[in-house]
């Protein structure tokens, strides 16, 4: 399983590089060129990337133009460079690069190399799952957005992760990075566990919206939960929180990568 000092400040893994749309929080229908770093320390049982939660041997590229590219793995900032700034040639209404995984703040030194090397010319999404705090401080200035996901032990199938959670969240209060909070959930979700979430995320980033995001089924495409439970979660939430949407994995909905 991957560790934090596992990986160089000179190069990462990856497991794919594509364009797409947005599907999650408040960033959602915007084109962005998609970064997924390989390896992940959690196990969720609702991932729906699994192929990403270990390293792996190639990192696939697929560019807007339509040709494809394969990357051998560990990638060196310069090689990571080029594909992207090759990406945005080709398709210039990119929008901004989501930072993806796997967790991508396990290989938070080359990240940091990355970013401070070679700076994308557009926004930078950061989506993870809020429980890595190593590094954060050091590449939270060159983030524009932060989409962090609150993990309940209900559905998730993992140990409480809140005081992880309380951490994290509480470094991103007062950055410059617009900040969201993600919480799927499912009928296996408790409420109790919903309410103190939304309080934690209301104690630690204020202002941030959250977002009760259903689970989709990886084959049918289906919520795994009734709308009227989705409804009573969403109250849940908001008694609790400041601002509660709730939203579904509209790439999900849309049948998009």
């Amino acid at each position: 399983m991957l560790s934090l000092g596992a990986v160089s400040g000179e190069t990462g893994h990856l497991s794919e590089i594509f364009t797409s749309y947005q599907g999650e929080g408040a960033r959602v229908g915007e084109k962005q060129l998609f970064v997924r770093f390989a390896g992940c320390h959690l196990r969720c049982t609702y991932c729906d990337t699994p192929a990403s939660l270990v390293r792996v041997p190639t990192c696939e590229v697929s560019y807007p133009g339509g040709r494809a590219e394969t990357l051998v793995n560990p990638i060196p900032v310069g090689e990571l460079a080029r594909v992207i700034g090759r990406c945005l040639e080709e398709a210039p209404d990119i929008a901004g690069i989501a930072i993806t995984g796997g967790e991508p703040m396990l290989q938070q030194r080359f990240i940091l190399a990355w970013l401070t090397e070679a700076s994308p010319s557009v926004s930078c999404l950061l989506e993870t799952s809020a429980t890595v705090t190593q590094g954060l401080e050091a590449i939270l200035p060159w983030i524009d957005v932060v989409s962090a996901d609150i993990k309940l032990p209900s559905n998730s199938g993992e140990p409480p992760q809140w005081e992880r959670h309380r951490d994290f969240l509480a470094r991103c209060r007062d950055v410059d990075a617009d900040v969201y909070v993600k919480m799927p959930v499912s009928s296996d979700t408790r409420d109790d566990e919903v309410r103190y979430a939304a309080r934690l995320a209301r104690e630690t980033v204020p202002d941030a919206p959250l977002y009760l995001q259903p689970i989709t089924d990886p084959d049918g495409g289906a919520w795994q939960l009734h709308s009227s439970r989705l409804l009573a979660l969403t109250a849940a939430a908001a008694s609790e929180a400041r601002l509660v949407c709730m939203l579904p994995q509209m790439h999900k909905l849309l049948a998009i990568r």
